[in-house]
């Protein structure tokens, strides 16, 4: 598949995805659940939302043990605050998850989709270096 090629909701498969990153500078895999992961220095889930209208990037943020829920909370609070393209949360497993949403509705390129994601990758590595004043990132 060409990288610029214009992507839709429709054609969005497990296996457009996995090609439009393989022939990238990024590590590529599948985890236990067939999930995909994409690697530079952090890692993180590229999942389609329902219907296929985003790409959700995900990571999740390792904390050291017996880390309050309180220095998690201003941890993300400096995250939402410091930087303003990823989103920061503690979800109800107690862990630390960063977000960024891509929009396909509309139609977005291979390449839009591997370079967003990049940035997501760079900008969540800076939250965590910028944002963990605590030292509560393992």
């Amino acid at each position: 598949m060409p990288i610029n090629e214009v992507l839709r909701p429709d054609d969005l498969t497990d296996e457009m995805l996995e090609a439009i990153f393989e022939p990238t500078d990024l590590e590529v895999r599948r985890d236990n659940d067939g999930d995909l992961v994409v690697t530079r220095g952090v890692s993180c889930y590229v999942m389609p939302t329902a219907e296929n209208e985003r790409l959700m990037l995900m990571t999740f943020v390792g904390v050291k043990e017996n880390t309050d829920r309180r220095d998690k909370l201003e941890f993300v609070n400096r995250v939402n605050n410091d930087i303003s393209t990823v989103r920061a949360h503690v979800n109800q497993r107690e862990s630390i998850v960063f977000d960024y949403h891509i929009p396909v509705r509309g139609g977005v390129s291979g390449e839009a989709i591997v370079e967003a994601t990049r940035f997501f990758l760079l900008a969540s590595a800076h939250a965590i270096d910028r944002c963990d004043e605590d030292d509560i990132v393992r």
